[in-house]
Order: C-alpha cells, then sequence, then structure tokens
C-alpha cells in the first residue's frame, strides 16, 4: 500500500464554474490528504471555492448558487441595453453569493486557519484602465489559444504585474467579496474592479494556475485545476502535483443559468478524489 501523502500548499487555479470541481475534490479529500493544514494560493473564482472550503460553507454555498442559477434564465440580458438595468447578472449573483454565506462565523474561522492568497492582475501604468481589460484579456486568450500552457506568461511581457492579497486582510463579509471580485475582474462579466486606487483584473491574466502565490511554503504542493489539459502541458515530477477532472465540467465558465451542471460537476470532484485516494491505498 502506498502511503498517502500530505501537501503543504494547496492552488485553486482559476475557471469560473468549473472551480466548483475543486471544491468537491476538497470534500472528499481534504481530510485524508491533511490539506486543513495547508497554506492555499488561488486566484478569481479558485480564491471563492478556496474560503468555501475553509470557512466550512461549502454546502451551503453550492445549495444557494443552485437556487440563485435555477431563478436566473439567461447569462445575457440584452433587452435591458441602455435601460441601466444590468444586461449581463453574473456580478450581482457572485456578490450576492458570498455575502449570504460569508458571515461573521465564517471570516473567523479563515482568520484564525493556514493562510488564502488571493491573486490579482495589476495592468501596466502607462495603459489606461478602459483599455487595459481588452489588452490584458486578448493577450491571454491568444496565448491559451495558440501555446495552451498551464502557466502563461504573455501578459507579464506586457507590462501585467501580480498582486497578492491575503483573505486574513479582509475585514468583513463585505472586503472579502471585493477582493474575490477583484481577483476574478473579467469585464463584461465582471466590470473593472479597483483595489485602494488602482485598477485590478482577473489574477489569471497572470497565472490561472498560481503555484509562485505559495512559491515560499516548503514541502509538497497541490494544484487543483478547473478543466482538462492536454498531458504534455502538465508538468510531471519535483514537489508539485498537477490533479485536473477526469472530464470536461458540464458548465462554462460564465454559465449562470446551468444549476444542474454546477451539481454535475462538484459531483465530479467527489468522484475524482475518491479514485485519486483509492489508486494511493493500493
Amino acid at each position: 500500500m502506498t502511503a498517502v501523502p500530505t501537501f503543504n500548499s494547496v492552488v485553486f487555479a482559476g475557471g469560473g464554474c468549473r472551480c466548483v470541481w475543486q471544491a468537491g475534490f476538497w470534500a472528499v479529500a481534504a481530510e485524508p490528504l491533511g490539506l486543513d493544514r495547508a497554506v492555499i494560493g488561488s486566484v478569481s473564482a479558485g480564491a471563492a471555492m478556496a474560503c468555501l472550503v475553509r470557512s466550512g460553507r461549502i454546502d451551503k454555498g453550492l445549495a444557494l448558487f443552485k437556487r440563485r442559477f435555477a431563478g436566473n434564465s439567461r447569462n445575457i440580458y440584452l433587452t435591458r441595453w441602455g435601460t441601466g438595468r444590468p444586461v449581463f447578472p453574473q456580478v450581482a449573483i457572485y456578490r450576492e453569493g458570498v455575502l449570504s454565506v460569508m458571515d461573521d462565523s465564517a471570516m473567523d474561522r479563515m482568520r484564525r486557519g493556514p493562510d488564502i492568497r488571493v491573486l490579482m492582475a495589476r495592468p501596466p501604468a502607462w495603459l489606461s484602465p478602459q483599455v487595459a481589460p481588452a489588452l490584458g484579456i486578448g493577450t491571454y486568450l491568444t496565448e491559451k489559444h495558440l501555446k495552451k500552457p498551464m502557466h502563461p506568461t504573455w501578459a507579464t511581457k506586457v507590462g501585467f504585474r501580480p498582486l497578492v492579497a491575503s483573505v486574513r486582510e479582509c475585514r468583513s463579509p463585505g472586503q472579502l467579496a471585493d477582493l474575490i471580485l477583484q481577483s476574478s475582474c473579467t469585464p463584461p462579466f465582471v466590470p473593472l474592479q479597483y483595489r485602494g486606487r488602482q485598477p485590478v483584473l482577473d489574477g489569471g491574466l497572470i497565472d490561472n494556475c498560481p503555484v509562485a502565490t505559495v512559491a515560499d511554503v516548503s514541502g509538497p504542493m497541490l494544484v487543483l485545476l478547473s478543466r482538462r489539459y492536454p498531458s504534455d502541458r502538465i508538468p510531471h515530477g519535483g514537489k508539485r502535483l498537477y490533479l485536473q477532472p477526469s472530464k470536461e465540467p458540464l458548465i462554462g465558465r460564465w454559465d449562470y443559468t446551468n444549476p444542474g451542471g454546477l451539481q454535475a460537476t462538484f459531483d465530479l470532484g467527489r468522484r475524482d478524489a475518491e479514485t485519486f485516494l483509492s489508486r494511493l491505498r493500493r
């Protein structure tokens, strides 16, 4: 029988609704792998999942988002254009979901536990906030299409810089919701965000799998992805173990109309964790 490893750090990749796979995996694997003692590095929706699992609120959060998704019929409401009402419902559902789940008790539990670090992308100073999203997202998508890298570099090469904050800095659920949305800022779904007076965008522009946020933590690192990658793009060996869903999650990144897909993705994470643990114990 192979000894079950323990991990000193865990990385939650970004990926929108697909990140629920990470929560399902955690629900099964956290105790046998000792993940509750690990420092977490996260980005975008991966940061939201990290907070839900570390605070013990994943069941409540999953149920709440499923209800909100069931009551939302579209991902874009074109008839609202020019009326002052939101065309994209995602940001309101996202923020309200975090605020509804994260109470003072949850915040205290996260502050007392190992650190949760959240990555954001800071645009170059020479670039106007209005143009930064187009350049950053365009650069990211082009590299993703052409190179399919695990760890992108092009946005950094054109001047975007990492900004990392700790969940411990958040004094209230509102500040936590702000931080998660700042790390998830992907216009038009989540409009341009500011941290202090600085514009920030989705930290996935820097690295959608933010291993650098926990690079100072010695020992084994578990990296939880949110989608399938070509086998030759997944690093092997060293102190990092990358795990991906066994099949593509049945929900899109910004699909806020699909409660069944959300549950199926969570359940897939649970099954994949059971399979992973079973293989370790053989």
